[in-house]
């Protein structure tokens, strides 16, 4: 089970909401941006959200104006502000990392079965198409849908009950220590599995963004694996 971004993918060309903010005149806090990139303004959960795509894109709105909001932006700047944001994300470019797709194949020649589980918004399958893994890939699931965000354990309850009738068929075939979680984020991609009794291994690229919910102390290797990039995978499994 692998995170998607940051761990298969990285994107080459995206927006980012400050710069758009300040071309406005206005600055987004360190605090702010982290909210609206972490989902903290509303929490892990937002079931009500997940029940369809509009929803869900409500919902990102809703958001968006309290963010605004806490920088103090003028209303009649919000739709200009949201538009320069459209019009960014439609110019956005996502690619796989260069190792991942030959290290997916030799996974699944070994016979395992190859989830995601990622903290994105609702429109994951087609980030994965972009990168070309729509084939290399069996399992699919964004928080978008799950109504919550890792560390949740709903999104991993969620991804299992998924991946379960497909390899064995009973609803209980597959428990949660069978599943390795690979990502590059502690909080969601280590914290969380751990908590739902999943094998995590984190994942530590060159020039690793920095990661603030990395522990001061955390556990030895032989808890968790740190990787270097997803070739390591091939050694743990």
């Amino acid at each position: 089970m692998f995170d998607f971004f940051g761990t298969l993918a990285r994107a080459t060309h995206s927006i980012d909401i400050g710069a758009v903010v300040a071309r406005h005149g206005y600055t987004l806090s360190e605090q702010a941006r982290e909210m609206w990139w972490s989902g903290d303004i509303d929490g892990e959960e937002h079931e009500a959200a997940s029940a369809s795509r509009d929803h869900y894109v409500a919902w990102q709105q809703e958001r968006l104006l309290a963010m605004l909001a806490t920088a103090d932006v003028h209303p009649g700047e919000y739709e200009r502000i949201r538009a320069d944001l459209h019009a960014g994300r439609a110019e956005r470019v996502l690619q796989v990392y260069d190792e991942v797709p030959a290290v997916l194949a030799e996974l699944r020649r070994r016979g395992l079965y190859l989830a995601v589980c990622s903290n994105w918004d609702w429109d994951l399958d087609p980030a994965i198409d972009e990168v070309g893994l729509a084939g290399a890939l069996d399992s699919v699931m964004s928080s978008a849908w799950a109504g919550a965000r890792k560390p949740h354990p709903r999104i991993f309850e969620r991804t299992l009950e998924q991946v379960r009738p497909h390899v064995g068929g009973a609803l209980d075939a597959l428990e949660p220590a069978e599943v390795l979680f690979v990502g590059d984020t502690w909080g969601p991609d280590v914290e969380g599995p751990l908590a739902a009794g999943m094998q995590p291994a984190y994942l530590e690229r060159d020039g690793h963004w920095p990661d603030s919910t990395l522990p001061d102390s955390p556990p030895a290797p032989d808890v968790v694996p740190r990787l270097r990039d997803l070739r390591d995978v091939l050694d743990l499994c």
